[in-house]
């Protein structure tokens, strides 16, 4: 299968899907992968419905890791998910050596796809993003590569000129993982993309908006410790059912509402006291203690 079959495969399987950003389950008190909790949260999360997994991401806490950590958390996604839903390895670094490394890592795991987040802190220029891209896609040629752009956080963002440059010139690209908050710059964004390629859209409180825009799918990391809401309202679009969706939409709202800004803290949480032991997070981030899951619950009970 040469890669444009594989990026057409891909497609098929994230169309009209959610794919969580995985929560990196971790040893408490480090920044040591739990690689044994790891297939229980894929065992919860593929029994939920979900069309694939972003592993080591922004919710995944990938950045904060060593390298070493973010190896064996990809070897045991890979493996815990056994062809059951999509694999997306997140390998955007700081240093472009560092992401190579990690996207040759990745590669000999056969993953569906990798992800690179930009380099965050500097701003860089067009150009120098492209060199960064090109060099990680070039290190795994024959795997389907998404880039990742959230510059609220990483300061640096993929711009739609960027993007239709890329997706011209370079043949392993497989589209972009969006987590901009303005819908207008997403919508280019979409434009830019030729119709082979696809855009999973982040912005969960805009999730039905975004898929009416045209995104293919949606990663969220919300919907690695509640994925229901978000399997039901990608099903009730594709299927035409709006209005369901709508109500979906309102729903994933008030559990965005409910986290009280206490994000990755509070995703674990909810994990946690869903009985899947990720921990809490590293060491850098807020612990929530907070029964979030009960008032999660509460919310989705109004739909059961």
């Amino acid at each position: 299968m040469d890669i444009s079959e594989r990026i057409a495969t891909l497609k098929t399987k994230l169309r009209d899907g959610v794919s969580p950003a995985m929560a990196t389950p971790l040893i408490p008190g480090t920044h040591t992968v739990n690689t044994a909790v790891v297939p229980a949260l894929v065992d919860f999360l593929a029994g939920k419905g979900v069309k694939g997994l972003f592993v080591g991401g922004t919710t995944g806490e990938g950045i904060l890791l060593d390298d070493d950590q973010r190896r064996a958390l990809h070897e045991a996604a890979v493996a815990a998910a056994g062809g059951r839903v999509a694999v997306l390895l997140h390998v955007g670094a700081q240093r472009t050596e560092a992401a190579v490394a990690l996207a040759k890592h990745a590669a000999e795991l056969r993953p569906d796809a990798i992800v690179a987040m930009t380099p965050t802190f500097y701003g860089m220029s067009d150009a120098a993003l492209a060199r960064y891209f090109q060099a990680i896609a070039a290190a795994a040629p024959d795997i389907p590569l998404f880039l990742y752009d959230i510059p609220q956080f990483a300061v640096n963002g993929v711009s739609p000129s960027l993007l239709a440059a890329l997706a011209r010139d370079m043949p392993s690209l497989a589209g972009l993982k969006c987590s901009r908050p303005d819908v207008q710059i997403v919508r280019q964004l979409i434009d830019a993309l030729p119709s082979d390629r696809m855009l999973l859209a982040g912005n969960e409180s805009a999730a039905l908006g975004l898929l009416a825009l045209g995104a293919d799918g949606l990663i969220s990391g919300l919907s690695t410790a509640i994925p229901e809401p978000f399997v039901a309202l990608t099903r009730a679009f594709a299927e035409g059912n709006i209005d369901e969706a709508r109500e979906w939409q309102r729903c994933i709202n008030r559990l965005l509402g409910a986290l009280a800004g206490a994000r990755v803290g509070g995703i674990k949480a909810i994990l946690n006291q869903r009985g899947i032991e990720v921990g809490p997070p590293t060491p850098t981030l807020d612990a929530v203690d907070a029964p979030l899951w009960a008032r999660a619950a509460e919310i989705l009970g109004i739909r059961e």
